[in-house]
Parts: structure tokens; C-alpha cells; sequence
């Protein structure tokens, strides 16, 4: 809650909880109710949320490297706050939402950090019995294992590639 500096909390605000940076890989199996658990570390960092964004990752979309992007709904929001001011007669702005809006699906989180992603998104990025979480700056990649293989330091092209990139973007 925010705080009235007279009063305290002032009731019926909800207080924004700044999402913090997600780093790391989990590699998790569906439970029998296909759902997967997002790691309770990266759950604090998001900021404790009852329900999160999926949709296709629209980075990852060339031939089986396709993925899943699992949002908080404060980082969610951020990205679609750019669109809150834009005209309703903007057709390219109209076409874009539309089918976001579509894509994207907001899940519950249950009480053990578990979330049931819908069959048809799961189906789109090949996840059917394992699931490797990926923690990507502000949001989480679910990956197949079979898309996503795991890098243990010693595939020397792949970290060469990765300080040019670093160098490139500043990091």
C-alpha cells in the first residue's frame, strides 16, 4: 500500500512492486496437470504475482527455435503503456494490438508458483513433458529442451559470440 505520510497506508491503492532483473535457467517437467513451476527466486523478483502474461516469443520465432515469454503483469504493462496514447484510427497500431491481444494469455499462479499454460502455446513451442526456463532481463523464455540446448561454458563459438554481442549492445 502506499503511504500517506500523515496517515500511513492509504486504503484501496495497490503498491507497485518494481520488478527486478530475472538471470539464470531452470529446467523443470510438467506436472501430470501440465503446469510448471516458476522458481521461487524469480517469483520474489516479479514481484510476488497472482497471475502472469504468456504468449509467443516474438524474438524466437525462426524455424524450431520458438519459445514461450512468461511477463509479470507491472512489466506487461509497461510495454503496453507505449500504446495507450496512440490514435484509434493508427491501422498498423490497430492490427498489431489485435493480434497480440490475441495471442497473449494472462494465467493464474497457484499457491506453489505452478502455472497451467493453455495446450495450443505449450504445442506452438514444442513443450510436452520437460521445460527449460530462462531468465531473460524482465521476463521468462519457456523453452523445449529440444530447442533450447543447455550451454555449460564450453562451447567456445557460442561465448564468442556472446562478448561480441555484449560489446555491440553496450553490456
Amino acid at each position: 500500500m502506499s503511504e500517506n505520510p500523515v496517515q500511513g497506508p492509504v486504503q484501496g491503492v495497490k503498491e507497485e512492486v518494481a520488478m527486478q532483473p530475472l538471470l539464470g535457467r531452470a529446467d523443470h517437467k510438467l506436472d501430470p496437470k501440465r503446469r510448471f513451476t516458476i522458481p521461487a527466486d524469480w517469483f520474489e523478483r516479479m514481484g510476488r504475482p497472482s497471475q502472469v502474461y504468456v504468449m509467443p516469443s516474438l524474438a524466437h520465432l525462426g524455424g524450431t527455435a520458438r519459445c514461450l515469454d512468461v511477463f509479470c503483469p507491472a512489466e506487461f504493462d509497461r510495454r503496453m503503456e507505449a500504446f495507450r496514447g496512440a490514435a484509434l484510427s493508427d491501422a498498423a497500431l490497430a492490427r498489431f494490438t489485435s493480434r497480440i491481444g490475441e495471442l497473449v494469455t494472462c494465467v493464474a499462479v497457484d499457491t506453489m508458483n505452478r502455472i497451467r499454460v493453455k495446450d495450443s502455446l505449450l504445442a506452438f513451442a514444442g513443450i510436452s513433458g520437460e521445460v527449460v526456463l530462462i531468465g531473460a532481463g524482465y521476463h521468462v523464455e519457456a523453452w523445449s529442451p529440444a530447442n533450447r540446448p543447455k550451454l555449460d561454458g564450453s562451447e567456445a563459438d557460442v561465448l564468442a559470440s556472446l562478448v561480441d554481442e555484449a560489446r555491440s549492445l553496450g553490456f
